[in-house]
């Protein structure tokens, strides 16, 4: 029982390496956008709250009993993600048309408070606020996958506004996230409780792969 708490802490402290170093990533990127809402700002903001996202789930669920309650609120703090990658989306594939950002602030102000009241909520109140949370976050998700699909397809758009460096690197940063979100989903139905360090490897993956294109460019 010593043996596996001891592994356990090891596997905490490993896991928890990453996400401070996407919290300082994200930090450099606040500094190169200069308090403008640059790609560099809303990567930078993507990046806190996916390493944030990452802190949360292993110090929370790590140490907590997997309940119900819990289970499900570990699927749904996944979906916080989704209104930060569609605004990154936006401002990089339609430079042109910047999103109305106040509004889209005001509307992530409210998943974050939907998301802390169901974790009080039940009954009803608990299942109008879920559905009220994930069709929020699933519409911000299903904008990011359209944003994609109009990229790929946009050949002329791929010319004019991204070297083939660039264009490459939007599409496997989105595939990433999406498979990211999807791979920890199902390693969690698999075995909630032993496999929650395993579960961080694909958003791990996430952080280094924009930590390698920083220092592919430096």
């Amino acid at each position: 029982m010593v043996m596996q708490f001891k592994t356990l802490d090891i596997a905490l402290a490993l896991n928890l390496i990453i996400p401070f170093h996407g919290i300082f990533i994200s930090f450099f990127f606040f500094n190169k956008s200069v308090c403008s809402l640059s790609p560099n700002f809303f990567l930078g903001s993507l990046l806190f709250v996916l390493s944030s996202l990452i802190l949360f789930q292993l110090m929370y669920f790590g140490y907590n009993v997997f309940t119900d309650l819990n289970i499900s609120l570990y699927y749904l703090c996944e979906l916080l993600t989704c209104p930060f990658l569609f605004l990154y989306n936006s401002i990089i594939i339609r430079p042109c048309e910047l999103p109305r950002i106040y509004s889209h602030l005001a509307i992530i102000a409210l998943v974050f408070l939907l998301f802390t009241l169901i974790a009080f909520a039940n009954g009803s109140v608990y299942i109008m606020l879920t559905v009220i949370f994930i069709i929020i976050n699933g519409l911000y998700m299903a904008g990011s996958v359209y944003l994609l699909i109009y990229l790929i397809r946009g050949a002329d758009l791929r010319s004019k506004y991204f070297q083939t460096s660039v264009y490459s690197g939007i599409i496997i940063f989105n595939l990433l996230m999406v498979g990211a979100f999807l791979i920890s989903a199902i390693l969690q139905i698999i075995h909630p409780v032993s496999i929650i360090y395993f579960a961080q490897i694909p958003k791990d993956l996430v952080i280094y792969y924009i930590y390698y294109q920083i220092l592919k460019r430096a």
